[in-house]
């Protein structure tokens, strides 16, 4: 009985056999861009027709070493050519607003304090997410006028002290006491009070000040009503995109890998793509990253108990997205024959002739054992149709030996 078990084992691993195709990879030699781990990041490859898209989307698995180092170089890249006006963070409105005024220069609130309750749990442990954020400020520092950019946090609340902090700093201080410290309550108070409270002392704001409370009042009536972080991001995003005129403006986020797919209905990315009141069906690249011979840092829980670091709440494991148990990426093997160990390539997607556009090689995941959920395939789809772009990570924790 364990040998057969074995067998069809041995078998179903042979079936993801690592093997490229020629086609794609003579594609591939043609469109990947290889920079080395110890380089800065600089993708000259990027053209005028990248340029001209107004939304640009980076899905990063966050728990990854290199996620913030990407995040920071593509954006500050984009910001240096076409200038970004926007970007548009995964974290609530108020952690967002908060980190918009650290990045600006402010001392008020720690950093640490800021991502305490970011939805991505890493972001309050990693160093390297905090480092991306003191870089940002540092950037932004040395901007010229007309370089600065703004920040909005798009996301569901999910930092209720920061929201009512932000309500103290700008409401007037007769209403302070009627502030709830009960979430509940505070959402029950909002949806009876808040807007009535807005209209009556709305000549005591500013137009920034007015549209920041009466987006506060938005997002704490829809908490429950909307469950989605897809959608409450969605909704969040066309309520801005009119109130802030981003229409000919640049807008950036660099977002969990999931959200910027686009060609599900129910992604962030896909509803953006679909909903024909926007202008970004055919102005929105997604960048999605891929990754080999890395590790990732987990909650331990999330994990089965056999992959759990004893006693440890959390677990950094190997993490392989041409994993044949885990998680199995058909046509990764292509990747790999034009990319080098302790690189970050840049891999596109949608040239003129390229056989992502008529396949979904490079995308689809096969698995024998679940630990995160595979996305499936639409019928009809391509490559193409999820992400333009491959940031291909390997060896995302490699560190340069020292040359003394």
């Amino acid at each position: 009985m364990k040998t057969s078990v074995l067998t069809t084992l041995l078998i179903s691993i042979l079936t993801f056999a690592s093997c490229s195709s020629s086609k794609y990879v003579n594609y591939l030699k043609e469109n990947t861009e290889v920079v080395q781990m110890s380089d800065s990041l600089q993708f000259n490859s990027l053209d005028n027709e990248f340029y001209a898209h107004n939304l640009f989307l980076v899905g990063e698995v966050h728990e990854v070493e290199t996620s913030p180092r990407i995040d920071f170089a593509l954006f500050t890249q984009l910001n240096e050519t076409i200038h970004i006006n926007t970007y548009l963070a995964e974290m609530d409105i108020a952690q967002g607003y908060y980190l918009q005024e650290y990045i600006k220069g402010s001392n008020e609130i720690e950093l640490k304090r800021i991502l305490k309750q970011w939805p991505v749990f890493i972001g309050s442990i990693s160093e390297q997410h905090r480092t991306k954020w003191m870089k940002m400020r540092h950037y932004y520092s040395q901007l010229p006028a007309h370089k600065k950019f703004n920040l909005v946090g798009i996301d569901r609340i999910a930092d209720f002290e920061l929201v009512r902090r932000l309500l103290k700093e700008k409401l007037p201080v007769k209403y302070h006491n009627q502030i709830q410290n009960v979430n509940d309550s505070l959402i029950s108070w909002s949806n009876e009070k808040l807007t009535t409270i807005l209209e009556k002392e709305k000549h005591e704001f500013d137009k920034a000040t007015l549209n920041l409370l009466q987006n506060i009042a938005y997002n704490l009536s829809h908490y429950k009503k909307t469950r989605s972080r897809d959608a409450f991001m969605y909704e969040n995003f066309k309520r801005l995109y009119i109130q802030n005129q981003w229409k000919d403006q640049n807008l950036y986020s660099g977002l969990g890998f999931s959200h910027t797919l686009q060609a599900y209905s129910y992604t962030f990315a896909g509803r953006l793509k679909h909903d024909t009141t926007l202008p970004y069906t055919n102005k929105m690249v997604s960048l999605n990253t891929l990754y080999v011979d890395s590790k990732l840092t987990v909650d331990s829980k999330a994990l089965p108990k056999f992959m759990q670091d004893k006693g440890k709440e959390f677990t950094k494991f190997k993490y392989s997205q041409d994993n044949r148990l885990f998680m199995y990426i058909q046509g990764i093997a292509d990747y790999k024959r034009v990319t080098e160990p302790h690189t970050i390539s840049l891999l596109k997607l949608d040239a003129e002739g390229s056989p992502y556009l008529n396949s979904t090689r490079g995308t689809k995941v096969k698995n024998l054992i679940t630990i995160w959920d595979a996305y499936d395939i639409l019928e009809g789809t391509s490559t193409t149709d999820y992400a333009q772009y491959i940031f291909f990570v390997r060896n995302a924790d490699w560190i340069k030996p020292d040359e003394n």
